[in-house]
């Protein structure tokens, strides 16, 4: 099931504070007064996750994800939902509100999205074999009413395919010229053991779906930090029109490290960035971290927010990290550039982060634990690193659904409110479904 929450960033009303759930968001969407501020959407009596939400000029919301039946993964969906500022589902949309997209005999899953100046509706992912993330790039372009934009590639799709043996899209972004970034993977050579290598993966299209072959010859970008495994999960386009790809990268001696990588617009590296344009930090133990989203701050800081993973796997935290415009770690946040945050669960993680105009970062995500204490996470950070305590309980907001997992993968701001996306599972009478819920 889809789920949806909506909080308030900035106390409108009376006696709603910072944290709590807005009331007039999705109250008349389920059966019981608990459910104010949730909106939870079933697509066909189907496994729903929501991973990405991003909100319209008019205070709509649109919500991507993948939704498939009976765990069969070879009828996965992407999946798109429209919303009104209210929570309702927007029935100008697609049917009821809905669009789904097939790829026939291989699972697909979107990740991202991106809303156009015009109103179309850009979603970045990937297609694949069962069991294996050995497809390709897929992006799709939706004109507004939901339906494919069949003057963007093949149909209102695009494939791209790279020079390993299949590659995922994680993240999207628009340019002021209306170029659009697709960035993820590129599994070069994926194996379960130490000599599997995937690389960063950028790929550049013209407004009209076409490779922009001023972005390399063909429109697509590799890059390699050690020879191990690079994944992008995040790409940013600074104002100067230069790209920050942030996500992981793995070597020997640091396990996997927040890792970022800064090109010109042509698709080079740029080598004033950090260490011959490439950056990574290591959270202390040398085990596992990995940035899952960033931000650009007006002051061309860099925020990444993922997971540090401690203790010999026993703890594993929300993580952000500030690196200075040049690509260093910026000292002024936190005494050294990194902090974490502990909702006192296992396996947290930061999914999302957002940045309000005050300086104030927002970190959105959830503990993986599969049990009842997986649940919606939100922690807001002052600029200076430190928690923000006017924000929910001592800086960090914990949403249950009741005894049965959840967690937010996407989140927004609407109109000075927080759009928290992803996942609750619930046990109707068939058996176990996930449905995404907007909150």
């Amino acid at each position: 099931m889809v789920v949806i929450l909506t909080f308030f960033a900035r106390g409108q009303m009376a006696q709603a504070a910072d944290g709590d759930l807005d009331p007039t968001f999705g109250s008349a969407s389920l059966p019981t007064p608990s459910s104010v501020g949730r909106v939870m959407t079933d697509f066909d009596h189907s496994t729903d996750i929501a991973n990405a939400v991003a909100v319209q000029a008019d205070g709509k919301l649109v919500v991507v994800g993948t939704t498939y039946q009976n765990n069969d993964y070879t009828g996965e969906d992407f999946a798109v939902a429209r919303y009104n500022a209210n929570g309702t589902l927007d029935k100008t949309f697609g049917v009821g509100g809905k669009v789904q997209t097939d790829f026939p005999g291989l699972a697909a899953v979107a990740s991202s999205l991106v809303i156009q100046p015009d109103g179309k509706i850009v979603v970045a992912g990937g297609a694949f074999p069962l069991f294996t993330f050995l497809g390709d790039f897929k992006v799709i372009r939706y004109n507004p009413d939901g339906l494919l934009d069949s003057s963007f590639g093949n149909g209102g799709i695009l494939t791209t395919s790279f020079p390993g043996q299949g590659s995922y899209a994680f993240a999207v972004a628009l340019q002021a010229d209306g170029k659009i970034i697709a960035a993820g993977t590129d599994f070069v050579n994926f194996t379960n053991d130490d000599s599997s290598n995937t690389d960063f993966a950028l790929a550049c299209y013209k407004p009209d779906g076409t490779p922009d072959t001023t972005f390399s010859a063909d429109g697509q970008v590799t890059t390699d930090f050690d020879g191990f495994n690079d994944d992008v999960f995040s790409i940013l386009v600074q104002p100067d029109g230069k790209l920050v790809a942030v996500g992981s990268a793995k070597n020997p001696a640091n396990f996997y490290d927040f890792a970022a990588a800064r090109y010109l617009t042509n698709g080079t590296i740029d080598t004033t960035f950090a260490v011959a344009g490439k950056a990574r930090t290591d959270f202390g133990d040398h085990n596992f971290d990995q940035a899952r989203s960033a931000v650009l701050q007006p002051d061309g800081k860099i925020v990444a927010a993922g997971f540090a993973i401690s203790q010999n796997g026993l703890v594993q935290n929300f993580a952000v990290a500030r690196y200075n415009s040049n690509g260093i770690l910026d000292t002024s946040f936190s005494t050294d550039g990194m902090t974490q945050i502990d909702f006192g669960s296992c396996c947290q993680s930061a999914n999302k982060v957002l940045l309000q105009r005050d300086g104030k970062i927002i970190a959105v995500g959830y503990a993986n634990t599969e049990s009842s204490d997986s649940d919606f996470l939100l922690a807001r950070l002052n600029p200076s690193g430190s928690l923000d305590t006017t924000f929910g309980v001592a800086g960090k907001v914990r949403t249950s659904f009741g005894d049965l997992n959840g967690g937010a993968n996407g989140a927004a701001f609407q109109r000075g409110k927080i759009v928290a996306v992803g996942f609750q599972a619930t046990l109707p009478i068939d058996g176990l479904s996930l449905r995404w819920h907007v909150t």
